[in-house]
């Protein structure tokens, strides 16, 4: 059965489905449905290094749902997302200099072509672990650059059932 999360911010209008590609990245997937459990909201802000991209940093240990970071493989990776991919970059604490020392999921939303995963500590890669639904994708793009020239804002992830 296909599963599905329904990003939202309220400023923007935002309101996007994402299909998860449990298919090619089932442990990414996985890991997109726990941070999607009830409740879930996670300040997010535009990315200033990847292009277009809404980037969505995600401290675990302030989860309110078990997150394994350690079990989530590279799957599916791309350093060049594409418009409408959902990446997850699982970031174990001390895996780069400088950053905070917490376990981190960053989940970036593109919304446009040119994206690219060339971050201060040079190339990485994410796993495509979700796509925005077709018919959603107008709409999320106009949501996320109204985010863009707004700055930061609070993404709330939910499960949605396929209907």
């Amino acid at each position: 059965m296909t599963r599905l999360i329904r990003v939202r911010e309220a400023k923007s209008g935002l309101q996007a489905r994402f299909t998860l590609l449990d298919d090619v990245a089932p442990e990414s997937a996985q890991a997109l449905w726990s941070l999607s459990a009830p409740g879930s909201n996670y300040e997010a802000i535009h990315a200033m290094w990847t292009g277009p991209e809404i980037s969505c940093p995600v401290n675990i240990s302030q989860c309110s749902v078990p997150v394994d970071i350690a079990r989530i493989p590279l799957e599916n990776a791309t350093s060049f997302p594409a418009a409408g991919d959902l990446v997850l970059v699982a970031a174990p604490r001390g895996r780069w200099k400088g950053m905070p020392p917490v376990d981190v999921i960053d989940l970036g939303l593109f919304y446009g072509d040119g994206g690219r995963l060339l971050m201060p500590m040079g190339w990485i890669m994410g796993s495509v672990c979700a796509r925005v639904v077709s018919d959603d994708m107008t709409a999320f793009q106009a949501a996320c650059r109204k985010i863009r020239s707004s700055g930061s804002c609070n993404l709330s992830f939910a499960r949605e059932q396929p209907g």
